[in-house]
């Protein structure tokens, strides 16, 4: 398996904007963006960095911002509640950052929980709850303090009686009605070739506890890197590993069943070689952005218009769109202008003459989809070569 793409499915997508309640100090009216960044595929030294989000996209390095190492490869994923001061990744078990007014970091007294086996995070959209799925096919549902961060048990469940392996994140819609996790089931044990499938939960609307959607997992045809939902919750893009598709999936408003989209799994790249990173539906729901491994430097984000009707893609005239990368290993999408960022990495060792990890701003064209860079930030540290997670506050 591709050693980049492992961080990917570990770690990145799901970084960004989550769900919960309001916690800790209040907000200033400064939004801040966090960054884990790392050295390459044999080194395992991972940060995250804190940057101002002006509006329009500039981003400013935090002054005097102490970068919270990790010994993780990839340092986990970053999410922060919608209307929370709290950042939490996997470091070490699921760690619990307070978020001050100055976009400092300080560690959340006695908020984080001991669960080794981490690799996936997304908060509720509406609740305080936090979701943690593990490597070995669990699904943890966390009640969130909202005054201190501290994370409560309340719910563990199990993908399968064994012999199934989660590498990303889980998703949930815009409402916060379902909750959906890829996972690997090795029929013949681990280390076997194993198949790849899709599970479905609906969530109880007060607790946030985790019910099985009649029908069960369904069959995908490749381990699924990442996932993205479009805000009216009616669809569910996942980018496949190792290939150059994009399946698509219609969400049962009702049962939270999935159902393929027609055409789908989609081509993107435009050649046989190239690996589908992340994705992320922008703030309209219009369109979806796709990030591209090439193989080699070149443009690396695709663009695909959204029908509003059956959920197919159709490639957006002018892609593959800047930053002209090796890799573009995260795409986060600001839920509050027609922004993107695409984590930027241009090597996979720290080389010298090549430009370090950094991300990138692009600006949507909400008509065409069209994406035209706006300004680039440079990770603070020359050694970091990739962008593994990004957060927005909101």
């Amino acid at each position: 398996m591709n050693a980049r793409i492992v961080w990917i499915i570990a770690f990145a997508f799901m970084a960004g904007c989550g769900g919960g309640g309001s916690g800790g100090s209040p907000h200033t009216p400064s939004r801040f963006m966090y960054v884990n960044a790392d050295q390459g595929p044999n080194e395992f030294y991972t940060e995250t960095y804190g940057f101002v989000l002006s509006s329009g996209g500039t981003l400013t390095p935090i002054a005097g911002f102490s970068p919270i190492p990790s010994s993780l490869p990839g340092g986990g994923p970053l999410v922060i509640p919608s209307g929370s001061n709290f950042l939490y990744t996997n470091i070490n078990g699921i760690s619990a950052f307070q978020i001050n007014s100055d976009g400092s970091l300080t560690n959340a007294p006695g908020a984080s929980f001991s669960m080794t086996d981490a690799v996936g995070l997304v908060a509720h959209p509406s609740l305080n709850v936090l979701y943690a799925s593990s490597s070995s096919g669990v699904l943890s549902v966390f009640a969130i303090n909202p005054g201190t961060g501290a994370l409560n048990l309340t719910l563990s469940v199990s993908l399968g009686a064994s012999n199934f392996e989660i590498l990303n994140s889980p998703v949930i819609t815009p409402t916060g009605g379902y909750l959906y996790q890829a996972a690997v089931y090795y029929p013949n044990g681990l280390g076997q070739p194993g198949l790849s499938q899709l599970a479905a939960f609906s969530i109880e609307p007060t607790t946030g506890a985790l019910s099985a959607v009649p029908g069960g997992p369904i069959s995908v045809s490749a381990n699924i890197v990442s996932m993205s939902i479009d805000p009216t919750g009616q669809f569910l893009y996942a980018s496949y590993e190792a290939t150059n598709e994009v399946a698509a999936f219609a969400i049962d408003a009702t049962s939270g069943t999935l159902t393929a989209v027609p055409g789908s799994p989609f081509a993107v790249g435009g050649s046989a070689s190239t690996i589908v990173t992340t994705v992320a539906v922008d703030a309209s729901g219009k369109f979806l952005i796709v990030g591209l491994e090439p193989g080699a430097v070149s443009n690396c984000l695709d663009v695909f218009s959204i029908d509003s009707g059956t959920g197919a893609l159709a490639l957006v005239p002018g892609s593959p769109f800047p930053p002209s990368a090796l890799l573009c290993t995260n795409v986060v999408s600001d839920p509050s202008e027609p922004l993107v960022y695409a984590g930027a990495s241009y090597g996979i060792q720290p080389v010298p003459g090549v430009q370090p990890a950094a991300v990138v701003t692009l600006s949507v064209d909400t008509t065409t989809g069209a994406l035209t860079p706006v300004g680039q930030t440079s990770v603070p540290d020359t050694t970091k070569v990739n962008v593994d997670a990004i957060a927005l506050t909101h």
